[in-house]
């Protein structure tokens, strides 16, 4: 008998309290803390109209990692403005999110990208996806699925 994934029932949702901490009115973009390779990278732009997880060459850099760790793709990219831009490469790494116990930890590949941006790394739909996480940027709050049930960054 093949083995099924058990269902769970999780209600995600978002309320006034969730609130707490956030100055209203505003404009901003959500970003999140996570731990990425075991390094604590700040700065990661959750996006839900990028279609693709992308992480930033500089920030490649700064946790000494080698463009070895790159393996080469064969596909471009879009930018805000419109321009394409070249992947240096994918790469796969360990990411965990939230606290103990209620984290997620999993592998994600990220398009590695060179380019100025003010952030290190950018959380597409695929992560998103991956993760079961719903985001509200009114909120400034990712809410998503782990073992120990809900949790949120």
């Amino acid at each position: 008998m093949p083995n099924k994934k058990q269902k769970v029932d999780h209600v995600t949702s978002f309320s006034e309290k969730d609130l707490d901490g956030v100055l209203l009115p505003h404009d901003d973009a959500m970003m999140i803390t996570m731990l990425v390779a075991n390094w604590e990278m700040k700065k990661i732009l959750v996006d839900n109209g990028s279609s693709t997880d992308i992480f930033y060459y500089h920030a490649l850099k700064q946790m000494l990692m080698g463009d070895d760790r790159l393996t080469p793709v064969n596909t471009g990219l879009y930018c805000f403005t419109g321009n394409a831009v070249r992947a240096e490469g994918s790469i796969e790494l360990l990411v965990l999110v939230g606290t103990a116990p209620h984290q997620s930890i999993t592998m994600i590949k990220f398009l590695v990208v060179k380019g100025t941006s003010p952030y290190n790394a950018i959380l597409g739909r695929p992560v998103q996806n991956l993760l079961k996480a719903i985001t509200s940027a009114y909120h400034q709050k990712m809410k998503f699925v782990t073992p120990s049930g809900i949790w949120e960054v």
